[in-house]
């Protein structure tokens, strides 16, 4: 064999070998691009029920739904429904606190009240159709009691796990019988948002029926399921129809404690799936229990910690953006932006540490604060990445999950809005089509046609806005700057 061409051969095989090996150590450089959105963040959360296993105490709920240090920071309650309007009171306790932190509070119905089922019982049986009206007004009522009280629910669910056949409080819909009762009856429960169906497999055959439904697509706010067994995957029909998808109930094992590692580890991954597959919300089981975030002790879990991850730093209002979400092998990614902060979550699933390569696109950060949960930590802050044209290298610990945080100057603007010059200060408007206005809770501040922030003065005070469009797939968060 010519010797030029040996050594060219046998070179090439080198530098091969060599870029196959950095590839294993270091991992496919991941693009995170600041300009590609995809769904808006509302919160993360854990289900309070108190008929069980009873109500957590003050302590419990400061932990669960505070954020400062040894706190989980969860932005989200979920409460029960009692068929027995006198137990309403409840609920109130831990939604107040969970309030105090700025948590958004729902709830679900396990069961209409007895006498509005065609079986008088808590458990299985339907609704009859002449309690349609009866029952609209029991959750109306529910929502009117919080509401009194000082807890105005967010949303309110129509029935948890319709179709599935238990021995504990539940209630049998068939997708046709919730049509019908959300065309009929869904005005009656009044303005807070509705979420439905909540399948306990996130069935899509029973959802697709109402999103294709022409007059109760209308009815519902929010597409709600469970993914126990299976459902976890994207919904692009709800997305196409405008409508929140919020994962509002899973666990992923109760038979075992949340502290064994890396079991808890699971946690962690089963939130990066669900925010791959554009939920808008992920919400824990029971908030306190061997099993959950916080244990029967009243001290946060491994599964706690996982959940803090993203919890604590992926806050509402946040919009995921674009980046590989597997840029090696048991590497798992999702990223997040504010207004001004770039969030990085990591799931390292490898028995071994690993180097990861990230590049910003259409932003800048500086340097990011870099946190760790592992078999080892808890939440800990493990000092500074440095960004230096625009990419880093962060290193994970042998299964574990890392978040690092950082302040943009350029977060990136969305491709409905025109960027203009005016004073020297930036301001947004929508160009070409028309747009509703909600504050950072959901609430509808203002339709508007295309031009109105830029021709109307005072339309809106400063401030962050989600904007939606007719068109768009989903909500964005938008910085409105008014000038006088």
């Amino acid at each position: 064999m010519d010797l030029k061409k040996f050594r060219a051969k046998y070179w090439k095989l080198f530098i091969t070998c060599l870029l196959f090996i950095s590839n294993v150590a270091f991992g496919q450089s991941a693009t995170i691009d600041l300009n590609t959105e995809k769904q808006l963040i509302r919160g993360f959360g854990a289900m309070n029920h108190t008929g069980f296993p009873g109500d957590i105490n003050t302590a419990q709920a400061d932990k669960a739904f505070g954020n400062g240090d040894g706190q989980i920071g969860l932005s989200i309650l979920r409460i029960h429904v009692d068929p027995n309007s006198s137990l309403f009171n409840r609920e109130l306790a831990t939604a107040k606190k969970a309030k105090s932190h700025g948590a958004l509070i729902f709830a679900s119905p396990w069961s209409p009240p007895t006498s509005m089922k065609t079986n008088n019982n808590q458990v299985s049986g339907s609704l009859k159709t002449t309690s349609y009206a009866a029952y609209a007004a029991h959750l109306k009522s529910f929502c009117d009691y919080m509401s009194t009280n000082g807890v105005p629910l967010y949303a309110i669910s129509v029935q948890n796990e319709p179709d599935i056949k238990v021995t504990y409080e539940s209630c049998d819909w068939t997708s046709a019988q919730m049509i019908d009762f959300l065309n009929n009856y869904r005005d009656a429960i009044g303005t807070t948002k509705v979420i439905a169906p909540e399948s306990f497999q996130f069935r899509r055959p029973f959802s697709d029926a109402i999103l294709n439904d022409a007059s109760a697509v209308t009815k519902v706010d929010i597409i709600g399921g469970h993914i126990y067994g299976s459902g976890l995957s994207d919904y692009p029909l709800a997305r196409t129809k405008n409508k929140e998808v919020w994962m509002t109930e899973h666990y992923t094992t109760s038979d075992r404690s949340a502290n064994l590692w890396p079991d808890a580890l699971e946690v962690g991954k089963e939130i990066h799936d669900c925010m791959v597959a554009n939920f808008n919300a992920y919400v824990w089981w029971y908030v306190r229990r061997s099993y959950g975030p916080i244990d029967d002790n009243s001290s946060i879990t491994k599964r706690g910690y996982m959940m803090s991850q993203y919890t604590k730093f992926v806050r509402p209002g946040f919009i995921r953006i674009d980046v590989p979400a597997a840029p090696a092998t048991n590497v798992n990614v999702t990223a997040y932006k504010s207004d001004t902060s770039l969030v990085v979550v990591i799931v390292n699933k490898n028995t071994s540490s690993k180097e990861q390569q990230f590049t910003i696109k259409n932003g800048s950060v500086t340097s990011f604060t870099k946190y760790t949960s592992s078999g080892t930590k808890n939440v800990s802050n493990d000092g500074t990445v440095k960004v230096e044209n625009s990419s880093f290298t962060v290193s994970l610990d042998a299964q574990s999950v890392t978040t690092l945080t950082g302040k943009s100057s350029t977060v990136g603007v969305f491709n409905e809005v025109r960027k203009t010059r005016k004073n020297n200060n930036d301001s947004f408007r929508y160009s070409n089509t028309d747009f509703t206005v909600y504050d950072l809770k959901g609430n509808l501040v203002r339709n508007c046609a295309p031009g109105d922030l830029a021709s109307k003065k005072n339309l809106l005070k400063s401030g962050i806005y989600i904007i939606k469009t007719e068109k768009s797939e989903s909500v964005k968060c938008c910085n409105i700057l008014n000038h006088h």
